[in-house]
Parts: C-alpha cells; sequence; structure tokens
C-alpha cells in the first residue's frame, strides 16, 4: 500500500492560510513544537500549500545520516524522530517538494530538580498527516474551500482511471474521421 499525502487543488486555492493557522493550532502543545507543517506558497499564477508527500522511497530519509527521519509502513507515513535530529539540512536539499524545515526549539537544562539553562537545538518539521488527531488533518478540515483533500491510493487510482476514461472517450471522436485520407 503507499503512502497518503495532502494534495492541495491550486484552483481553488484563494491564499487565505487558513490551513497553516489550523496546522500551527493542532501543533501548538508542549514539547510538540509551533510551526506550521505546511507552507502556503503565492505566486502571480497560483497559490497552493505545499506539504510533505510522504513518498515510499522517501529522499528525505535516505538523506538523514542520523535516521531522524524513516518510512513508516504501519501508519503509511514518512515519521520523525525529533530527538535524533541534528539539523544537518540533508533532508531539506533531498525533498523534491520544499516540504520540510528546520527550526529551533528552546528547552530547558536540568541537574536533578534544578533548570541550570536553556539550550537549542535544531528540529526537523514536516507533515504529520495529524495521525494522532481523530478528525484527520486539521488543514483539511479547515480548508474554506476544500481545496485540500487527502490522498490515499484508491484515490489516485480512481482519478488515473477517470483521466483514462475521458481520454478514451476524446480519442473516440477521432475515430469518425479518417486519419490517413490524405496518403490513400
Amino acid at each position: 500500500m503507499s503512502n497518503m499525502f495532502i494534495a492541495a487543488d491550486p484552483g481553488v486555492c484563494i491564499g487565505c492560510e487558513t490551513c497553516m493557522a489550523a496546522c500551527f493550532a493542532k501543533h501548538d502543545a508542549t514539547g510538540d513544537g509551533s510551526y506550521p507543517r505546511l507552507r502556503l506558497t503565492l505566486t502571480r499564477m497560483v497559490s497552493a500549500p505545499v506539504a510533505c508527500h510522504q513518498c515510499m522511497d522517501a529522499p528525505c530519509a535516505h538523506a538523514c545520516p542520523v535516521g531522524a527521519l524513516e518510512v513508516d509502513d504501519a501508519n503509511h507515513r514518512v515519521s520523525i524522530h525529533q530527538e535524533r535530529c541534528i539539523g544537518c539540512r540533508n533532508c531539506m536539499l533531498a525533498c523534491p517538494f520544499g516540504a520540510i524545515d528546520i527550526e529551533t526549539q528552546t528547552s530547558p537544562v536540568s541537574f536533578g530538580n534544578m533548570v541550570i539553562g536553556m539550550r537549542e537545538k535544531p528540529v526537523v518539521v514536516k507533515c504529520d498527516l495529524c495521525l494522532d488527531r481523530p478528525g484527520g488533518p486539521a488543514c483539511v478540515e479547515a480548508c474554506p474551500t476544500k481545496g485540500l483533500m487527502l490522498v490515499d491510493q484508491d484515490t489516485i487510482d480512481g482519478t488515473v482511471k477517470n483521466r483514462r476514461l475521458e481520454a478514451a472517450e476524446g480519442s473516440a471522436v477521432f475515430s469518425r474521421f479518417s486519419l490517413n485520407a490524405s496518403l490513400a
């Protein structure tokens, strides 16, 4: 089975950033890191959120020297092990979608029961499909135009089947014409 991912329809995206706000709100919890896991990309021609495609072969995971990213076959996604991240940014360079960020997280340094200072640590940030959220990805639910959807293999197979049917029906128009009449 292939991994699920969030796909955006730029034809209906209005650039409102509601998806980013929902993602931020979902992850605004202690220890989770308050960073959006998708980014809205705006150009003169298009606006669309870009999120991790949860690649089955995951170039980001292959590029990580410490295993902070790995393909999680059980949950059909690329999972993160924050504690392993060293901030090398190899995953950012390897991601074909530009869907990974490295952020700095500040955490307390303790000695026994005393906090003796603060330390900054790099953490990898990418879409986790809100796996722990009963309603599914927060961004998909929040999008006012329904321009985001959770895509799985069944969705892909259905879309490909429909496109092939449309192509076949389109080519049927040509069956009424003698395509090689000028050669006869």
